[in-house]
């Protein structure tokens, strides 16, 4: 099965979490709040695994921490 372009973009992680993020800042739910700013994280973290990925320092198979 073909990968989705954007699978190693960091780039596309990236503009997902400050995504995240700034709707998280129009939010006055306090839990709803705390996870989207926990969905922004994990955007960080996809986009620094598509980094790795890119430079060949990570396997295909790493656990996500």
């Amino acid at each position: 099965m073909p990968q989705a372009h954007y699978i190693n973009d960091p780039g596309h992680w990236r503009a997902r979490a400050e995504k995240f993020r700034s709707l998280a800042e129009d939010l006055n739910n306090e839990q709803a709040k705390k996870e989207m700013l926990q969905l922004a994280k994990d955007y960080d973290y996809l986009a620094e695994r598509a980094e790795k990925r890119s430079s060949g320092s990570t396997s295909a198979v790493e656990q996500f921490a």
